[in-house]
C-alpha cells in the first residue's frame, strides 16, 4: 500500500442548491499553484456533498444546479500533474438529496425519520440514511464505480459511515430475525454495528477488485475499547480501513484530549494514522474564520509527535478559488513540517508504561482513561493505551484505570506479568471479577469489603509516599471510593477518613462535604510486591476535578514501583513530550504552546512561551555518539553515567527533538 503523505488538506464543498455560480472563479491553474505553495502533498478532493449534489457531470447522482463544467476532474488532473495525491470524498449517510427517499432513512426510537424533526434545527439539517438499506447500497456502488471509470483514483474517503440506533421496519425485521430484542438499546447498538461493518466490508471489497492498491478510509466512531466484547471491539472495526485518520478538530467538540488519547491508541494496531485538525476557529463551515497560527502550529506538532502525518480541514469558496490568507498560513505550518520529515518518517513509539483501557464499547465512558492520560502526559511518562490484545511484556509498568473487570483470560495473563516481574497499579474497582464481588487476584494484596459509605471521605497518605512531596492533610475525595483490607504481606502506603455523616437535603454541615472526623482503619492504598492498589477512582476525579494531589499520589505510586524512569526532565507540566525510534536514533519531541479557556467553551491556543536550560535525561543502554537539536542541527554537549544520557536544551520555542544518534 501506499504511504501517506505527511502534508495533507481535506476540503469540504458543502455547498447548497440555492447558490448560483458554482466555480465561476476556478483556476485549475491557480488552485494547483496554491497547494504547491503552501506545502501540500496531498489534498481530499470532493465528487459529493452533504447536500448530496455532485461536483462533476453524473449519471448516477444529481449534479449541482449552479455547476457547468467538471470541477473535480479539473481538480484532479492538475494535482496529479504536480504529483499532489488527491483522495476522492464521498458522504454516505449525509446526503439531502438521496434522503429525499423517505424509504432510506433511519428511524428514531420516538418516531422521528432521519433524526430530524419537520422543521429541524437551523444548525444542524442532514437527515440521516439508513446504511441497512439495499437499494441505497446499490446506489453507492453506482456512485463509486462511475468515478473509478472517470478518473484516475488513488482511494476514497467515505464519510458519515455509521448508524445511530434505527428502528425502520428493515432494521427491527432483521434483529428479530437475530434474535436481537428491538426494546434492548444494547442489542440495538450491536446490530448498527452489524450493519456498519457489513456495509464497509462490501464497499471496500468493491473498490479493491478494481484498485487494489487504493486507499480506503472510512470515517466512523473508532472509540477505544479495551476488548472485553471481542465481536465488537475495535479490531472489527478497524478490518476494513487502509489505515485511520482522527477526526480531530479541538476547536470543535473534540478538544484537546482526544487527538493523544486516541493516536496513542490506534498506533498499536500496526497501520499508518493520520491526525486530522482544521483552519477553522470552532469547526467545520466557520466561515470567515482562521485558527490563531500558534494553534494550528500545536495540534500539527502533536501529529508528529503521535507518528502520525498531518492533515488540515478548509472549505473551498463556492465560487471555486482556495484563499490566499488560508494557505499562506497553513504553508508557514506545513514548512515547518517538512523541515522535521527526515527525523520522523518510519518512527516508531517507544513507551515502557501501559494505561490498560477502562472504557467497554456499549460505555462510551473516556474519563478514566483521559485522567490516566493527564497525568502521564504531566509527568512526561511515554505510555501506550493497551486492550487485551497488547504483548504486556513490553511495558515494565501497567495502569488499570478505576473500572477495569477481571475475567479469567485476563486475570491469567496479569498474573503471568506479575510472576515475570511486571509492575501493576490498579484503582477502585479495577481488579475485580466481572460479577464485582472479589478481586480476581491475590497478588493484588487486598480483599473486598464492598463500596465505601462515605462519600465524599478523605484520604491520609503515609510517609512512605509523601515525604516532603505530599503536604500532611486529610485530602477529600469526592467521588465513591471502595472499601478493603489489606491482605497479609502487604503494605499500607495510605489510610481512608470518614467525614461526620454524609450530607443529605436534611442532614448537612456548611455549604459543601461534611467535614473529616476520623480514620475509619481501612486503607486507602496498599502494595503488595509489584503491585500497588489504590481504593478511590482518582483517575477519574482528576479529569473531573483537576486536583494536583491525587497526580501527586499517582506520581509516587510509580516512583516506588520504578526506580529507573525512561525519561527524568525538568520540562514544566504544561510541556508535552514523546519518545520515538528511527533506525539508531532515539528522538525526544518536546513541545511546549499554551492553551487557555478564554471564553466558555473553547480552549484557545495564542502563546508558544519559549523555554530555556532543559535537563533532559534518556535511559539508553550504550553511550552515544552524538546529540543534535533538530531541526536546526545544533550540537548538544552531553554526558553518559548511570545508564542515562543526559543533556541541557539551551532554548525550546515550539517544537523541538532531541536526536540521541547511536
Amino acid at each position: 500500500m501506499q504511504e501517506l503523505p505527511f502534508r495533507q488538506i481535506h476540503l469540504d464543498f458543502h455547498t447548497s442548491p440555492f447558490i448560483g455560480s458554482i466555480g465561476s472563479a476556478f483556476s485549475a491553474e491557480e488552485f494547483v499553484q496554491t497547494l504547491k505553495a503552501a506545502h501540500v502533498n496531498s489534498i481530499n478532493l470532493f465528487a459529493k456533498c452533504h447536500h448530496g449534489l455532485s461536483y462533476y457531470p453524473t449519471k448516477v447522482g444529481r449534479m449541482h444546479p449552479g455547476l457547468d463544467f467538471d470541477l473535480l476532474g479539473q481538480m484532479i488532473e492538475v494535482c496529479h500533474r504536480e504529483g499532489i495525491k488527491c483522495p476522492i470524498y464521498i458522504p454516505m449517510a449525509w446526503e439531502e438529496v438521496s434522503a429525499e427517499n423517505a424509504n432510506w432513512l433511519e428511524v428514531t426510537r420516538d418516531g422521528v425519520l432521519g433524526e430530524k424533526p419537520p422543521f429541524g434545527d437551523a444548525w444542524f439539517t442532514w437527515r440521516k440514511i439508513c446504511l441497512n438499506k439495499e437499494a441505497y447500497f446499490q446506489f453507492v456502488l453506482a456512485q463509486v464505480g462511475e468515478i473509478m471509470d472517470r478518473y484516475e483514483v488513488d482511494g476514497f474517503w467515505f464519510d458519515i459511515v455509521f448508524q445511530h440506533g434505527c428502528y425502520c421496519a428493515d432494521c427491527m425485521a432483521e434483529m428479530k430475525r437475530m434474535g436481537f430484542d428491538p426494546k434492548n438499546e444494547g442489542d440495538v447498538a450491536r446490530h448498527d454495528f452489524i450493519v456498519t461493518q457489513r456495509f464497509m466490508e462490501r464497499l471496500q471489497k468493491f473498490v479493491k477488485d478494481r484498485l487494489p492498491d487504493a486507499l480506503t478510509f472510512f470515517n466512523y466512531s473508532l472509540t477505544p475499547d479495551n476488548g472485553s466484547l471481542p465481536d465488537y471491539a475495535m479490531a472489527e472495526k478497524l478490518k476494513f480501513q487502509t489505515h485511520f485518520e482522527i477526526e480531530t478538530l479541538p476547536s470543535g467538540e473534540w478538544g484537546y484530549n482526544h487527538f493523544p488519547l486516541f493516536s496513542n491508541y490506534l498506533n498499536t494496531f500496526g497501520k499508518e494514522t493520520l491526525g486530522m485538525t482544521g483552519k477553522f476557529h470552532k469547526s467545520w463551515g466557520d466561515h470567515g474564520s482562521l485558527k490563531n497560527p500558534e494553534a494550528l502550529e500545536y495540534e500539527c506538532f502533536r501529529m508528529l509527535m503521535a507518528g502520525s502525518k498531518c492533515c488540515i480541514g478548509d472549505q473551498l469558496h463556492p465560487r471555486g478559488r482556495l484563499d490566499p490568507t488560508v494557505y499562506k498560513r497553513i504553508g508557514a505550518v506545513y514548512a515547518q513540517i517538512m523541515a522535521r520529515e527526515p527525523w520522523c518518517a518510519g518512527d516508531e513509539k517507544i513507551a515502557n508504561i501501559g494505561i490498560f483501557l477502562n472504557n467497554r464499547p456499549l460505555e462510551m465512558d473516556l474519563t478514566s482513561d483521559k485522567g490516566a492520560m493527564r497525568m502521564l502526559m504531566e509527568l512526561h511518562q511515554p505510555f501506550d493505551f493497551l486492550d487485551r490484545r497488547a504483548d504486556f511484556s513490553q511495558y515494565e509498568l501497567i495502569l488499570f484505570p478505576d473500572g477495569v473487570a477481571f475475567d479469567g483470560e485476563l486475570a491469567a495473563k496479569t498474573k503471568q506479568y506479575i510472576e515475570a516481574g511486571g509492575k501493576v497499579i490498579l484503582s477502585n474497582r479495577s481488579g475485580l471479577n466481572p460479577e464485582g464481588t472479589a478481586f480476581a487476584l491475590p497478588e493484588f494484596g487486598v480483599a473486598f469489603g464492598g463500596e465505601n459509605p462515605w462519600c465524599p471521605s478523605y484520604i491520609r497518605v503515609g510517609e512512605r509516599l509523601a515525604g516532603t512531596h505530599i503536604e500532611p492533610l486529610d485530602y477529600v475525595v469526592y467521588e465513591q471510593g471502595m472499601k478493603v483490607a489489606a491482605q497479609a504481606g502487604s503494605e499500607v502506603l495510605a489510610g481512608v477518613g470518614r467525614p461526620y455523616f454524609n450530607r443529605a437535603w436534611d442532614h448537612f454541615s456548611s455549604h459543601c462535604q461534611t467535614a473529616y472526623e476520623e480514620q475509619t482503619g481501612w486503607p486507602g492504598i496498599v502494595r503488595r510486591g509489584g503491585c500497588v492498589y489504590i481504593a478511590y477512582p482518582l483517575f477519574h476525579n482528576y479529569m473531573a476535578d483537576g486536583v494536583r494531589v491525587y497526580r501527586d499520589i499517582v506520581e509516587r505510586c510509580i516512583g516506588l514501583l520504578l526506580d529507573k524512569p525512561l525519561i527524568r526532565t525538568s520540562l514544566p507540566k504544561t510541556a508535552e513530550l514523546a519518545v520515538r525510534r528511527q533506525r539508531n536514533r532515539t528522538i525526544v519531541h518536546m513541545l511546549h504552546y499554551v492553551a487557555q479557556r478564554k471564553c466558555d467553551n473553547l480552549d484557545i491556543v495564542e502563546d508558544k512561551l519559549p523555554l530555556y536550560h532543559i535537563d533532559l535525561a534518556v535511559r539508553l543502554k550504550t553511550r552515544p555518539r552524538q546529540v543534535v537539536f533538530a531541526p536546526s542541527g545544533e550540537a548538544l554537549p552531553f554526558a553518559y553515567e548511570d545508564g542515562y544520557v543526559r543533556i541541557t536544551v539551551p532554548k525550546l520555542e515550539g517544537h523541538g527533538m532531541v536526536v540521541v544518534e547511536e
